[in-house]
């Protein structure tokens, strides 16, 4: 009787002390995972920043990490569909293995290579993903994706768009991969705007066809984003269509103006009237090469919002810009990250106000090197080396968030 008696004390002290240890293991967990990105963001070169960004990536519960990962929807993060793996993509690479652009000069041209990338391991950008040479049509890819842009406090993705059966001379037709893109936006309660290539004998008639069919086909799904009940749609080089085309084909169609929130390429301020005039709702930017243009010199942003009105100007930010693998003779356009310091100032000449719109150059433009998209340092060969964010793969998706949140 005693020993059973002796027994049971036993088994009741291991029970609660079992109790415990699961209480406290419980405790500490809950204060790991308590991140508030409204209080003070850590010093950009904390050694904790690559170590906190990559147990945000790792969280599997999908509703503590939205919770801990607010974003912006005002925030507009340029996406590109369009790379491909022989796995996925008719056994080839697509856009890993981009074409060395010749000079336009015949004499200059000679003086600079102009033989294909060959990946995995010689690419055609001068970073190297951190997720290694991947395919957009890849689901786990996608998702992983939505996940690092969920990180990076933006919200919406403007995804680079061709029509059905087009592409760039380096891709392929990607439209088909567009439902699968939003279903992963959704997930991770993220938005999809459209960036409008300019494909193969687009006039300002065919995009307004265009424009109507992704409103068919997509503007019902939960992750479509509308600005003022209006799909946004960004028109890259709409100035290669004349102000008079775009005039007559805009003003005349009452009903995808009632829909479409149509946003134009600028490259000068004095370019913003004739965009009014032509029917656009916007202006935009998009380069990342500060100085590059009048309209991607972020010390003119400030003054360009007066000089744009009756319309806004949304400028366009970025980390950088090097497309010396793709074009090698480009290296004047270069814009060194200094540690990221350049993105830093683009950040702080924006325009104040809560609610503008702002674009981000980019997530995933690998060829000219403005991605945020997370990098690893690599040396191949004496000839192929790929530069290093300062704070590790996951920098640019960090300091993102604290840029994103300290406006």
């Amino acid at each position: 009787m005693w020993q059973l008696r002796t027994r049971r004390h036993r088994i009741r002290w291991l029970a609660i002390t079992f109790i415990l240890i699961v209480f406290v293991w419980c405790s500490i967990l809950y204060r790991s995972l308590s991140i508030n990105y409204e209080q003070d963001a850590p010093h950009p070169h904390s050694p904790s920043v690559t170590t906190e960004s990559l147990f945000l990536y790792e969280i599997d519960n999908l509703d503590t990490f939205i919770r801990h990962t607010p974003v912006k929807y005002n925030y507009h993060i340029f996406y590109y569909p369009w790379y491909g793996t022989p796995e996925y993509d008719g056994g080839r690479y697509l856009h890993w293995n981009h074409r060395r652009l010749a000079h336009w000069n015949r004499e200059k041209a000679v003086h600079y290579p102009q033989h294909p990338h060959q990946p995995p391991d010689d690419i055609g950008s001068n970073f190297y993903p951190f997720l290694g040479p991947y395919s957009s049509r890849s689901r786990v890819i996608l998702d992983k994706h939505m996940r690092m842009i969920r990180m990076s406090g933006a919200g919406t993705l403007s995804i680079s768009w061709y029509p059905p059966g087009m592409a760039d001379d380096e891709g392929r037709p990607s439209d088909d991969i567009i439902p699968l893109l939003l279903n992963k936006a959704e997930k991770y309660q993220l938005k999809v705007c459209f960036h409008i290539e300019p494909y193969q004998n687009r006039t300002a008639d065919n995009v307004i066809h265009w424009t109507q069919y992704i409103l068919r086909q997509y503007g019902s799904h939960q992750a479509f984003y509308r600005y003022n009940g209006k799909g946004v749609f960004y028109i890259y080089d709409s100035y290669r269509i004349s102000t008079v085309e775009w005039r007559q084909k805009l003003f005349s169609n009452e009903k995808i103006k009632q829909k479409a929130f149509f946003v134009g390429l600028i490259l000068k301020s004095t370019e913003c009237r004739s965009l009014a005039s032509s029917g656009f709702d916007a202006a935009y930017s998009y380069f990342a090469a500060n100085g590059f243009t009048e309209a991607s010199t972020s010390q003119r942003w400030i003054l360009m919002v007066d000089q744009c009105k009756p319309i806004p100007f949304i400028p366009s930010v970025g980390p950088g810009y090097i497309d010396t693998n793709v074009r090698p003779w480009n290296g004047e356009t270069t814009r060194p990250r200094k540690n990221g310091e350049y993105y830093k100032k683009m950040f702080n000449d924006l325009p104040k106000g809560n609610n503008r719109i702002i674009t981000i150059t980019s997530f995933n433009e690998w060829g000219e090197g403005t991605q945020i998209e997370p990098a690893v340092e690599r040396s191949i060969s004496k000839n192929i080396t790929y530069e290093s964010y300062h704070q590790g793969p996951f920098t640019y998706i960090y300091l993102t968030r604290e840029l994103i949140f300290a406006t």
